[in-house]
């Protein structure tokens, strides 16, 4: 079975690694895209997407976190309740204490940082919160509608970050033909089939043959290729979402003598804006790039705002199109979100002070205009090949592609409407349910 990667593959689990890739406290810059993404009118942002195998498993911040329940349900797809997919919880996730919705027996370890692993930063943040008033949640995914502040789960063995590679192709590169540096141009379609996939390797090109194709490029790179492959659909490109938001700068007030990066992100805390009916849709999170760097992240997680991917001279043109008609209510969130995340930090005013946005933005004119200026996303794009059992969805509640018969997407394109959750998880669970499903057949 032929596996194509535009990225390079380095073999199974080893040491010999990328740095950058196995450790948790990195992100990886030299494998990546390099895409380019508006934000909103005048805001464009570099966007990052691993280019390697294992894709953006291999330099996110190992957040794992499921989805609520009725989040999932929402979507109202046949055979994708929370319930249904219940039992692939296990398949993906290996939990080591956490919430009940946690996985036991799946390939991927994960567990909560505990108290005494948390940097100063996070713990300042945590302790603050819970000194606000905010509940000691038991995990990040805890069901129910509490607001609360919790250490987060995170996929990380031993100091390394286990991504996707290691914990679902390992096991099975015996049965793969993996060709790595090998970008997927276009599939060639005829009649109600995908004949061949046209690739391109450095300089030489490849046609592969298959009675099925499982696209799993992501976002940007699915809809695109089906845009290259010239399969029409009304909803392709279309329903492009992220958690938009906007960070908080803090300077501290002695410089740290560590000497090792910190974990960049350890810790959230679920709160409600009052801006949307669901009883929390703020994720408020400490984050630090450098021991002097601190930072405050407000993301609103129940985003109305709607955006599109299209090709641009052959390549995915990103436009997220935040705080635009309905998702005006997005800005709403995230300024009572700074609000939310200025209280805490007023309790940890002791260990760090505030540099952006600062005195210069203390009134909610003052504040919509830098939250404008200043937007941000939580790298969390889903929903440009929206699955439905409508007819302008892309894909069917199988994953098929309504055109091809013999074409299957399996990544967060697919996503109806973006949960209240990071996406790690997220994507691997659908990787399981498209294989189930594909087994099926």
């Amino acid at each position: 079975m032929p596996l194509v990667e535009a990225g390079p593959d380095y073999g199974a689990f080893s040491r010999r690694w990328p740095r950058d890739i196995l450790d948790p406290r990195r992100r990886t810059e030299r494998h990546d895209w390099g895409f380019e993404a508006q934000l909103r009118r005048g805001v464009s942002t570099d966007e990052a997407r691993a280019r390697v195998v294992g894709g953006c498993s291999a330099h996110n911040e190992c957040a794992a976190v499921w989805p609520p329940a009725e989040d999932i349900d929402h979507w109202r797809v046949p055979g994708w309740s929370s319930r249904e997919l219940a039992p692939l919880v296990d398949r993906v996730e290996s939990a080591t204490g956490g919430a009940v919705v946690r996985g036991r027996a799946g390939a991927v370890p994960t567990r909560a940082w505990r108290d005494d692993e948390l940097s100063r930063w996070q713990a300042a943040f945590l302790e603050s919160a819970v000194a606000s008033g905010y509940a000691r949640l038991e995990d990040a995914s805890a069901p129910g509608p509490a607001t609360g502040v919790a250490p987060f789960h995170a996929n990380v063995r031993n100091g390394v970050r286990w991504n996707a590679a290691f914990a679902f192709l390992d096991p099975v590169r015996d049965r793969v033909a993996i060709l790595d540096r090998t970008v997927a141009v276009r599939l060639v379609v005829r009649g109600d089939r995908a004949a061949s996939l046209e690739c391109r390797q450095g300089r030489r090109a490849l046609a592969l043959r298959a009675e099925t194709f499982v696209l799993c490029a992501g976002t940007y790179g699915s809809p695109a290729l089906l845009f290259r492959s010239r399969v029409r659909s009304p909803d392709l490109g279309r329903g492009l979402q992220d958690h938009p938001g906007v960070a908080l700068a803090y300077r501290p007030r002695e410089r740290s003598s560590a000497r090792r990066l910190p974990f960049r992100s350890q810790v959230v805390l679920r709160a409600s804006s009052g801006a949307s009916p669901l009883p929390w849709d703020l994720h408020v999170v400490p984050y630090q790039t450098e021991p002097d760097e601190l930072l405050v992240f407000v993301f609103a997680m129940a985003p109305l705002s709607r955006g599109q991917v299209d090709l641009r001279r052959g390549e995915p043109r990103i436009r997220f199109r935040f705080f635009e008609g309905a998702g005006r209510r997005d800005e709403d969130a995230l300024l009572a979100g700074v609000g939310i995340a200025r209280a805490v930090a007023a309790r940890f005013a002791a260990f760090a002070v505030e540099t952006d946005p600062g005195e210069g933005a203390r009134t909610p004119a003052q504040l919509r205009r830098w939250i404008r200026a200043n937007v941000t996303s939580y790298s969390h794009a889903s929903g440009t090949c929206r699955m439905g059992v409508d007819p302008a969805s892309v894909v069917d509640e199988r994953c098929r592609v309504r055109g091809p018969r013999n074409l299957v997407v399996a990544d967060a394109s697919i996503v109806p409407r973006i949960p209240r959750a990071n996406t790690n998880l997220l994507c691997m669970l659908i990787g399981a349910r498209a294989a189930q499903l594909l087994a099926a057949v």
